[in-house]
């Protein structure tokens, strides 16, 4: 077991799978990513797990695939046995698919959660929240704010050129079945030295570029443009 947290650096008493084991066949006995966590990371985010679930299977299930069993085998009876549940994930899908009124903070506190484990497994060490900030991008989520819209079109073009940057991505898939459940790709050229993009897609579908920026990188980037500045200026 790895001896710490992939959170907080404390010691570890269970492993934390990435992406969580719902999100798999329950009888595949697939050797799943896991880093090791303390029990609180390990179980705080089990209601948000099986939100981000929903949502996702409901974008990405076609036919009798894999995404659209597993709503069948897990998702709907909670529906069925929580009412509350239920009213928070009916009729969130538009006509094209897109997933509407979703709790973004939910969906940031699972991608919070999946990137930690990622970036741990990726470089060995827990990620600190107070040299890294986290933005996710979700571009199949509606939404009407001209921002977020503009963020999702950006985030949907460095996605298309995750792949002509080959020499720089590393993918690190999850285990598959007869469908991809998971797949990571990681721009990280320099390491913790510097920020990190991460694209996830869920059963081929579902899409999402993370972005881990390096606040120490980017004060020093804007030191050295004001610097420039006022070496222009004189």
């Amino acid at each position: 077991m790895t001896a710490n947290c992939y959170r907080c650096g404390a010691p570890a008493t269970s492993r934390e799978h990435f992406p969580p084991k719902s999100f798999f066949p329950g009888k595949a006995g697939l050797q799943l990513r896991t880093v090791g966590s303390c029990d609180l990371h390990n179980n705080a985010k089990s209601n948000d797990d099986q939100y981000v679930l929903a949502l996702i299977c409901i974008r990405a299930m076609r036919g009798d695939n894999l995404a659209k069993r597993i709503f069948l085998r897990s998702i709907l009876p909670q529906m069925d046995r929580a009412p509350g549940f239920r009213s928070t994930i009916i009729d969130r899908s538009a006509p094209d698919g897109t997933v509407v009124g979703v709790d973004i903070d939910r969906l940031d506190a699972f991608f919070d959660a999946l990137c930690c484990a990622v970036f741990f497994d990726r470089f060995g060490e827990p990620l600190d929240p107070d040299v890294y900030r986290m933005r996710h991008v979700y571009l199949d989520v509606a939404c009407s704010d001209d921002t977020y819209v503009a963020r999702q079109r950006s985030a949907r073009a460095l996605f298309r050129r995750f792949f002509d940057f080959y020499h720089s991505v590393e993918c690190r898939p999850a285990d598959k079945v007869d469908e991809s459940i998971y797949d990571c790709h990681i721009i990280a050229p320099a390491g913790v030295n510097a920020s990190v993009s991460i694209a996830h897609t869920f059963y081929g579908v579902f899409e999402v570029v993370s972005y881990l920026t390096n606040t120490n990188v980017l004060m020093d980037f804007r030191a050295l443009r004001r610097a420039r500045g006022e070496a222009h200026s004189d």
